[in-house]
């Protein structure tokens, strides 16, 4: 999608989502109150019915006396049904029967009920019977004549006809239902009669219902659920203009932006594409300052491009050390990174650090942390926390709230109601310490998860200890054992590096030869174990006079030792060659085992590249400088030439 069509969305967006919403929130609420009077009208129906109900069976009332009084004086009459009948019709009634007091029925007139299809039509005797049949509206008058006692059944159908009138008085569709059988409706497909007294229930999709109960049949009204026409259709019209209003403005202004912005990406890709010598204009303040910035980062990228291509070489060959470096399984903060960021996601720890007990120290120290810092340099003592506690039996600690002691211990450990740490294991003796603090879920942690952790942390101990060895193989590699500097075999690697170095970016290097004189006259006098202890003190004194993090001590065979100097020329050299030979004479070298013995040095000073262009050739021009000083008396700094 173009940047033009996007800013054209987004202020359509700021105006007509705002705009929907509200028209949408309308719409809910004025459905509701039509929802609500919908219910009310429904309720106002359901009244009518029960009175119309109860006015038709006054009504039957009342007409089944007048045909009782009519008919008493001619129970014994042979046209007792004619009788009835005529009386039935002036009354306007659907029947009339005569039982005798066995319940037995002595005359009937009645018509024929307007049910559905599937209902039955009564029999005279369902008619009279005590129970009533479903579906009637009916009184029944108890008649006497002389020394016979008769009772008079008169009234109408609850069928379509009386529901059409209930119907028209309503405004809803009824219909009357015995249990599940409907009796009559104004529906073709009439509901489930909803529990009496239950209010409104919705059937039939958007249609509200309501049961009034009457002599043993329901009565069930059926409305909308809404009041039609209450939603205002102009407020669409409104909507609709806004959407119109707001495409617009969005398009005019995404033109009025996007171009300026277009001009600076077509600019961006062709620098990008390497032509450094683009150029962009603007109008308008503001992309006119924009433009200008442009331009300039041209320029400098310009100036800039020689030493980026100049040090690209030594920038891949950098990332591809780093690469290896990061893919090997001997980069420890990777591995211990990995290991504890896996033990922190398997048990949903909040946070976590690895801890490692660093020799000859009775403290462990975070390695890597995970869900917060540390501080720098913090650590914690053996029976401190719960890290602590962890290294100082070498048993795994579970934590499921404040425990004194246990406890977490801030700053260097995180505040957590619940922890557990587990010993990293090297042998019988301890590694470290791997911790986990708080949990993501509601239910701290527990034994299970102690032995999760434990399991994991076995496998995760061979591992580290694979890599301590393979760290501490290398050292061993290229570092002197006796006097523990660089050796022969670190001193070529680094030497040829500075070459290198030193030939790129024409910066200077000098290399010392530094060899103790009469070093044979110590061994013969005092032994060889006290002249190793001149090698040590010897190593330590110059290490204390060079330039820790710059230059290379190594030793390069018996007394003899190599210092190479970084960014130093041939006279800064010969400076810190006096330096080294006064404070090695300054002081005997004291020993708690033998006497004190007086050492001097002679040195030897090459400088690149004057004296050799390779590290052969610059060791060689340093060693004859040393032996030069050795034979103009000794204790003295020399230079090949």
């Amino acid at each position: 999608m173009t940047l033009r069509a996007r800013l054209t969305l987004f202020f359509i967006g700021i105006v007509v989502v705002p705009l929907i919403a509200a028209t949408i929130l309308l719409q809910v609420l004025i459905g509701r109150e039509a929802a609500r009077q919908a219910e009310a009208r429904l309720d106002a129906a359901a009244r009518t019915v029960a009175n119309l109900w109860e006015a038709r069976l006054r009504e039957a009332r009342a007409e089944s006396r007048v045909a009782a009084a009519s008919v008493a004086p001619r129970l014994g009459s042979a046209e007792l049904s004619a009788i009835l009948e005529s009386l039935r019709a002036d009354a306007e009634l659907d029947l009339l029967v005569i039982t005798d007091e066995a319940g037995e029925v002595v005359a009937s007139a009645f018509s024929g009920p307007m049910f559905r299809a599937s209902i039955p039509p009564p029999t005279p005797q369902d008619l009279a019977s005590p129970e009533g049949f479903p579906g009637l509206l009916r009184a029944q008058i108890p008649v006497v004549a002389g020394d016979r006692r008769v009772t008079l059944t008169g009234g109408w159908y609850a069928d379509a006809r009386l529901i059409r009138e209930l119907s028209a008085a309503t405004g809803t569709d009824v219909a009357v239902v015995s249990g599940k059988r409907v009796l009559a409706s104004t529906l073709a497909q009439p509901p489930e009669a909803p529990p009496v007294g239950e209010g409104s229930v919705r059937v039939q999709g958007d249609r509200l219902a309501i049961t009034v109960a009457e002599q043993r049949v329901g009565v069930v009204l059926v409305g909308p659920a809404q009041l039609p026409g209450t939603f205002p259709g102009y407020v669409w019209v409104v909507v609709s203009a806004g959407l119109i209003l707001a495409a617009v403005l969005g398009f005019v202004l995404a033109r009025t932006l996007a171009e300026p912005l277009e001009q600076l990406v077509a600019g961006a890709r062709s620098v990008a594409a390497g032509n450094l010598q683009t150029r962009v204009e603007a109008e308008g303040q503001d992309f006119a300052r924009i433009a200008e910035a442009f331009n300039l980062m041209t320029t400098n990228l310009q100036r800039y491009v020689g030493e980026v291509e100049q040090s690209r070489d030594e920038l891949r060959r950098g990332l591809e050390r780093l690469g290896v470096t990061l893919g090997s399984t001997h980069d420890l903060e990777a591995m211990l990174g990995v290991i504890l960021d896996t033990a922190a996601v398997t048990l949903r720890a909040r946070a976590g650090a690895l801890y490692l007990l660093h020799p000859g120290a009775r403290e462990l120290r975070p390695e890597v942390a995970v869900g917060y810092e540390p501080p720098v340099g913090a650590a914690l003592h053996l029976d401190e926390g719960v890290a602590g506690t962890v290294a100082a039996s070498g048993r795994p600690v579970l934590v499921s709230g404040p425990d004194g002691k246990l406890a977490p211990r801030p700053p260097v450990e995180p505040s957590a109601p619940t922890a557990l740490g587990v010993p990293l294991l090297r042998g019988d003796r301890s590694m470290g310490v791997l911790a986990l603090y708080g949990r993501t879920l509601p239910d701290p942690f527990a034994e299970d998860d102690l032995d999760t952790l434990g399991s994991f942390a076995a496998q995760a101990s061979v591992a580290i200890e694979n890599v301590l060895l393979h760290r501490e193989a290398q050292r061993l590699s290229i570092t002197d054992g006796l006097t523990g500097v660089w050796n022969r075999r670190y001193l070529a690697l680094t030497l040829a590096k500075e070459i290198e170095r030193a030939q790129r970016f024409g910066r200077p290097l000098s290399v010392l030869m530094v060899d103790i004189d009469r070093f044979k006259d110590v061994n013969d006098a005092h032994g060889h174990l006290r002249g190793d202890e001149v090698l040590v003190e010897l190593s330590r004194r110059m290490l204390s006079r060079i330039r820790g993090e710059i230059d290379t001590l190594a030793r390069f065979g018996g007394e003899e030792f190599v210092i190479v100097l970084p960014e130093t020329p041939r006279e800064g050299a010969r400076v810190v060659a006096n330096k080294l030979r006064r404070a090695v004479r300054a002081k005997a070298f004291v020993s708690d085992v033998g006497p004190d013995v007086a050492v001097t040095v002679s040195i030897g000073v090459a400088a690149y590249p004057e004296d050799g262009t390779t590290a052969e050739g610059l060791i060689q021009a340093a060693d004859v400088a040393m032996y030069k000083a050795k034979r103009r008396g000794r204790d003295r700094v020399e230079s090949p030439k």
